[in-house]
């Protein structure tokens, strides 16, 4: 564990493993002599010993700490002055997805466009015997005894009667059925049957497991109750298509509909034929989770500093704070956010999908640009931050405590002084306070 200290801090490294002494001494020494019942602080409902509220308001001031920083890293996302903000993102999206559907990209460069006409998808091959009534006896001569073979050289032989072993007939649904299970038990075929039923009648159905024409496979001998099984009713097929990118056309052909552009960048599944486009753009999505995980937060910080406001006059001004609304109503409406009736902030996606659409160049600027909205979030989290956690505290510190009480106590007077100097020393505090929590 690092911890960083910027160079006008009071305090340096030495101190805060003092520090860390100090506080574990007093608490060790002290637990004894707070047997004392004291009033309850805020949300406990009950009364508390010295050393429980000492536990309670030093767990307060780490989750404060930890939700600020939580808060500041999600204003920072979309802040257009960090490095790592999500309107950078680039993604590749296709301007019809029922024809190209772009799955994952690669590091795509900016301003790359691709044009793709598809002509054909991949196609299995698919073989379907005649229907017959599912319940009707067996016909005479109706016995199976017929070789699936695929292209790739591997086979199985179907043999069913069309009796059972006591005489009796079976029904061609019972036939169907006992065929495909035999083809089935033959993994590496690579044809897969089933027993298609519709108004009460049945047909055997193979199918390809795989598209393309190097995937077929052939069905003879004697079909029976399952002719018309042995002619493909759909012929296996590849893909085709053509690419038009850097001002470069090509035709090329795929046996599956998964195929891959932007020399090796972009992988993307071909789901029907037209022209589509393939483009670089920012990733609207990951912008609408950075928004949401903004919201969230924000709402949690205000919700804990609401809960403890009664903790001390800086808990009080900093709930005080985020309670205002971060921007006028019309502001927050164009992007898709507004507050509801308990004060809490809500993302309407559909609305905020929408305004990146429309006017995405505006959007970004009301979300991210200087004094927008993640600006203003920040700035609270950076008030909330270098605020004095003696402020924070000090009615806990103050007027819930004996003399016997004191030398715990005076622990926080510790965090006071540390915190003073800004925010990097705060969040070492809390550093230090997860630090003493792995030792006891």
């Amino acid at each position: 564990m690092s911890l960083r200290v910027s160079g006008n801090n009071s305090l340096n490294i030495q101190s805060l493993y003092q520090m860390m002494g100090t506080l574990q001494a007093a608490q060790r020494a002290n637990v004894a002599k707070l047997n004392q019942s004291v009033n309850p602080v805020s949300k406990v409902s009950r009364k508390q010993s010295g050393s429980a509220q000492y536990t309670d308001t030093l767990k307060y001031v780490q989750e404060y700490g930890k939700d600020m920083s939580e808060l500041k890293l999600s204003a920072s996302k979309l802040q257009m002055g960090s490095s790592s903000n999500v309107f950078s993102s680039i993604d590749m999206k296709s301007s019809d997805s029922s024809v190209v559907q772009v799955d994952k990209a690669f590091r795509p460069k900016e301003g790359t466009s691709i044009s793709l006409e598809v002509e054909a998808l991949a196609q299995a091959q698919q073989n379907k015997s005649q229907s017959v009534n599912a319940s009707d006896k067996a016909a005479d001569g109706s016995s199976m005894n017929f070789e699936v073979a695929s292209a790739r050289g591997r086979s199985v032989q179907v043999n069913v009667s069309e009796v059972n072993r006591d005489g009796s007939k079976k029904t061609n649904e019972q036939m169907y059925q006992e065929a495909a299970d035999q083809i089935n038990s033959s993994r590496s075929l690579g044809v897969s049957a089933s027993v298609a039923k519709e108004n009460g009648k049945v047909s055997l159905v193979l199918t390809s497991q795989k598209t393309g024409e190097s995937n077929g496979f052939q069905v003879q001998g004697q079909m029976g109750s399952a002719a018309g099984a042995e002619t493909a009713a759909v012929q296996g097929e590849n893909a085709r298509y053509t690419v038009t990118q850097d001002g470069k056309t090509s035709s090329r052909t795929s046996e599956s509909n998964r195929i891959s552009l932007d020399y090796g960048r972009v992988d993307a599944t071909l789901k029907g034929t037209g022209s589509v486009q393939v483009n670089a753009g920012v990733d609207s999505e990951k912008i609408v989770s950075a928004v949401k995980d903004l919201a969230k937060n924000y709402n949690n910080t205000t919700d804990l500093l609401k809960e403890n406001a009664a903790r001390g006059r800086g808990t009080q001004d900093q709930y005080n704070s985020f309670s205002r609304p971060i921007a006028d109503d019309r502001t927050l409406k164009a992007v898709g956010i507004r507050y509801d009736k308990s004060g809490r902030m809500q993302v309407d996606e559909k609305a905020l999908r929408k305004a990146l659409t429309d006017d995405f160049e505006g959007t970004k600027d009301i979300l991210g640009g200087q004094f927008g909205l993640a600006d203003r979030v920040a700035q609270r989290a950076d008030s909330a931050m270098s605020t004095s956690s003696g402020r924070l505290v000090e009615e806990d510190v103050s007027s819930r405590m004996d003399r016997n009480q004191e030398d715990v106590f005076s622990s926080f007077r510790y965090l006071s002084d540390f915190s003073g100097s800004g925010p990097y020393s705060l969040g070492n505090y809390f550093t230090v306070g997860l630090m003493l929590n792995t030792l006891g």
